[in-house]
């Protein structure tokens, strides 16, 4: 399906290639002779965000290419930790890189459902309907 209607916005939105599969895309972009962000040659096979939790293991390549980044993302969990501890709240983290750590290691905080939960979540819950 070329169009979407978003509700909430009320606007109607055409997506062309909504229904390529990777092979499509790659065969455009040789047939066009189209650049390609050179992460790609490097054996990447998502780009549009470093340290993307949606890239599994692969982060941890991602920041020994690019330690800078890493540096960034624990700079910002220690501005996180500041703001929770200035307000009163508690953690179960001690420091920036103890929650740089744990969000590497792709572990849920205790109550938060991961997405293999969803369907017992959906099934539990359409019983209670």
């Amino acid at each position: 399906m070329l169009f979407e209607s978003c509700t909430l916005k009320g606007k109607r939105i055409c997506n062309p290639i909504v229904d390529w599969r990777d092979s499509d895309v790659w065969e455009y972009i040789r047939s066009e002779r189209l650049e390609i962000n050179p992460l790609y040659d490097m054996g990447f096979y998502r780009v549009g965000c470093l340290g993307c939790p949606m890239a599994g293991k692969n982060r941890w390549t991602e920041f020994r290419l690019f330690p800078t980044y890493e540096r960034a993302y624990i700079r910002a969990f220690g501005k996180m930790l500041e703001a929770i501890h200035a307000g009163g709240g508690k953690t179960k983290w001690k420091t920036a890189r103890d929650v740089f750590s744990w969000w590497m290691e792709d572990q849920n905080v205790e109550g938060q459902m991961s997405l293999s939960d969803i369907t017992e979540w959906i099934v539990v819950n359409e019983e209670k309907i």
